[in-house]
């Protein structure tokens, strides 16, 4: 695996820029799984609820949609993972992909992000279901049973995305009820063949108060770039435009990034400012 690994940091500060982050990961995808270059993906956003593939199942998603309007969240649907996810200033997201996929079972990579979380916050952090978290998953990451970050992947060609929502720091309480009242009211009457989480907001918490550290977004990705350094990695922090500018980059954006328009479009009309 080349060891040399490529840093685009991003910031989302519009409801027009909004899908960007996933139209980008299906185009990373490919332009690592030609080039064989890994990437590390950071990014954050206004305060915004990324929905998740399932949610379009809700019985009263239209009632869940006006509780996220009136307060103050934009919202949008991902083409990928199952159920909903909050954004903001302080939750960074970030993405680590990799090269020759066969290589990496769906467990390991997992585990991969697992690891590069113990090597830069704490070696407390576990890994398993938080089942009242909002989108609980397998490989949940936590502290004392206090769900921090939530972990999916992608995997496309010969390359695999790794990606984590981590809760950093903020108001951590209000995000879970935030959700809870959402899920609530969407899942209204209660479907009979999906399980939408009945949250607990008292099962998730930020890393700066579960590990007892001063923590920014940028603090935190910068911990993040060192367990990546300590585990081998060279940082480019100047040539990510190398990708951007690539055929396999290029093509790929203009697919993912129609397809995510249309899927929301569809899901939430015209009006939706896309």
């Amino acid at each position: 695996m080349n060891k040399q690994i490529l840093l685009y940091n991003q910031k989302i500060n519009s409801s027009q820029e909004m899908l960007d982050p996933f139209a980008d990961t299906g185009a990373i995808l490919q332009f690592v799984s030609e080039e064989k270059i890994p990437v590390a993906h950071f990014w954050n956003t206004n305060p915004t609820i990324i929905l998740g593939l399932q949610d379009q199942r809700l019985s009263n998603l239209s009632g869940g949609l006006k509780l996220l309007e009136d307060e103050n969240y934009i919202y949008y649907l991902r083409n990928s993972g199952g159920l909903s996810v909050v954004s903001d200033p302080d939750i960074l997201n970030f993405t680590l992909f990799l090269s020759n996929k066969d290589n990496i079972t769906i467990d390991e990579a997992y585990e991969k992000m697992h690891q590069i979380m113990q090597k830069a916050f704490s070696d407390k952090i576990e890994t398993g279901i938080i089942e009242h978290s909002y989108c609980p998953g397998t490989f949940d990451l936590s502290i004392d049973g206090k769900k921090l970050a939530g972990i999916s992947q992608r995997r496309s060609g010969d390359a695999v995305a790794i990606m984590a929502y981590i809760s950093v720091t903020g108001n951590q309480k209000y995000r879970s009820q935030l959700m809870k009242d959402f899920y609530e009211i969407s899942d209204y009457p209660i479907s009979e063949k999906i399980g939408f989480p009945k949250i607990d907001v008292h099962c998730m918490e930020n890393l700066d108060v579960l590990t007892g550290q001063d923590l920014t977004v940028e603090l935190a990705q910068e911990k993040i770039i060192a367990a990546l350094q300590d585990d081998g990695f060279s940082i480019d922090r100047e040539n990510f435009n190398i990708v951007q500018k690539s055929a396999p980059y290029e093509e790929a954006y203009t697919k993912t990034f129609e397809d995510l328009v249309y899927k929301n479009k569809k899901l939430l009309g015209d009006n939706n400012d896309l």
